[in-house]
């Protein structure tokens, strides 16, 4: 694990239990990066890093969100939208010219930073990604909805990637042009037991922006001074 001030890049490599040579007993190599959507040399250092740890056809990269400081994809016609697209290509072009496929999962800000015109922001995101012609580079889950999605990596892995900025959300998320299958946080849950059940018997990871359970601040473990500090650099 490398930390980089606020950017996170995680490899996994799966072993076989097995004595066998040690490229050859990787079952998958996985590359999680978080909080990469400010450009300058440090983000330029961890992607060309990742790229480098490509082994072909057993590596995949996923970013976890917070694609694109500060508010996330501009929309159309908008002054500042194509340097916000170019932070996003600065991101998978790397990688993809690595042949790593890359899965983007949005974070709160590419949510708008939790502003109004979120849903139109991330939906923004996934169709420039689609606009690329690329199947192995996608946003997941994709057309604004929070829909847990399963990507398997051979035999016996499997990711379940969710938007859990979608959850916490606190503006409409009303998406008829969506076709999302679910609807509700319970729904959420529903499928993410479904898909936990249907691939019982692998190793399952999962993959979002904020984390299931946090130790630090953003579990509300802080002292009582940290909120009036937070107020006072609004």
């Amino acid at each position: 694990m490398r930390l980089i001030y606020t950017r996170l890049i995680v490899i996994l490599s799966l072993l076989m239990p097995a004595m066998v040579p040690a490229q050859d007993s990787v079952l998958h190599r996985i590359i999680f990066i978080g909080d990469a959507g400010e450009m300058d040399e440090q983000q330029k250092l961890v992607l060309q890093h990742a790229a480098s740890l490509n082994m072909p056809g057993k590596t995949t990269a996923f970013f976890l969100g917070d694609n694109i400081y500060k508010r996330g994809m501009s929309l159309p016609g908008s002054r500042d939208q194509q340097a916000t697209e170019e932070i996003l290509r600065s991101q998978y072009t790397p990688l993809r010219n690595a042949g790593i496929p890359v899965w983007f999962i949005p974070g709160n800000h590419d949510w708008d930073k939790m502003g109004k015109n979120g849903l139109a922001k991330i939906k923004r995101q996934g169709q420039f990604l689609q606009e690329q012609n690329d199947s192995l580079l996608q946003l997941i889950p994709s057309n604004g909805c929070p829909d847990p999605v399963a990507i398997p990596l051979g035999d016996s892995i499997v990711v379940i990637a969710m938007d859990s900025e979608w959850w916490l959300f606190p503006f409409s998320k009303e998406n008829p042009s969506g076709d999302c299958s679910c609807k509700t946080k319970e729904d959420i849950v529903a499928s993410l037991e479904q898909l936990a059940y249907e691939h019982r018997g692998k190793m399952i990871l999962l993959a979002n922006h904020h984390p299931f359970a946090s130790y630090g601040t953003h579990g509300g473990r802080y002292g009582w001074k940290r909120p009036f500090v937070s107020l006072n650099k609004c």
